[in-house]
């Protein structure tokens, strides 16, 4: 009895429960450029609310077109509209991180573009707090932050791709086809998740606009 109770204790093998050690060199591969493009835009984020206090109305003007700041134009715009205004301010930013993915040049300017949406984001929330105080804090954690948070998850992880993209080409024009032998397989998984962006981007700016319908009559401004 003793013998199999010490051959089945011999051949079990427990898992392991110790967890898999990465290295610093393995992380900066594969979460490095995310890493980076998020910090990018944190400090976009905190450029944008600082420079709130000295933006005039000129300025406002001209980019209101990428974030909404007037909220009394925005409530006499039909549901349509408004998914219409959202998706075409995110769109743009979708597309120059789609131009930059393509090109040799768009690892160095992709982080331009995070940048200046952490600014637009930035500047218009802490515009809408400042003009609307506790009611623009409540409407704009209700009702513009959920689309705003989800259109940011699908722009960082795009730009992921775009970047990563960027710098294959830069490899293939350095050294030739020898260190990228498989460039089409990422071309196709690129417009692949291009496609993925966009649909994200059309639910964040459907989202708002549900938000929008069933939330903002709750607030007075």
């Amino acid at each position: 009895m003793k013998g199999i109770v010490f051959n089945v204790r011999r051949n079990l093998r427990l898992p392991k429960l110790s967890k898999p050690k990465i290295s610093l060199k393995e992380f900066v591969s594969k979460k490095g450029a995310e890493v980076f493009l998020i910090l990018t835009f944190l400090f976009g984020l905190i450029i944008g609310a600082m420079s709130s206090r000295s933006a005039d109305t000129e300025l406002i003007e001209r980019l209101d077109f990428l974030f909404s700041t007037n909220l009394h134009t925005r409530a006499e715009l039909s549901s349509f509209e408004i998914f219409v205004s959202c998706f075409g301010s995110d769109f743009i930013f979708l597309l120059a991180v789609f131009l930059m993915g393509l090109s040799v040049w768009g690892s160095i300017t992709l982080p331009f573009v995070i940048l200046f949406k952490g600014f637009s984001v930035g500047l218009s929330s802490a515009l809408i707090f400042s003009l609307y105080r506790a009611s623009g804090i409540g409407f704009y954690i209700l009702v513009l932050l959920p689309g705003i948070v989800m259109f940011l998850l699908a722009l960082i992880y795009y730009s992921k791709e775009s970047f990563s993209l960027s710098m294959r080409y830069i490899r293939l024009s350095i050294f030739g086809s020898v260190k990228e032998p498989y460039l089409s397989k990422y071309l196709k998984r690129f417009f692949i998740r291009s496609l993925m962006a966009l649909l994200l981007t059309a639910g964040s700016a459907l989202l708002d606009m549900l938000l929008w319908i069933l939330f903002a009559h709750m607030f007075d401004f």
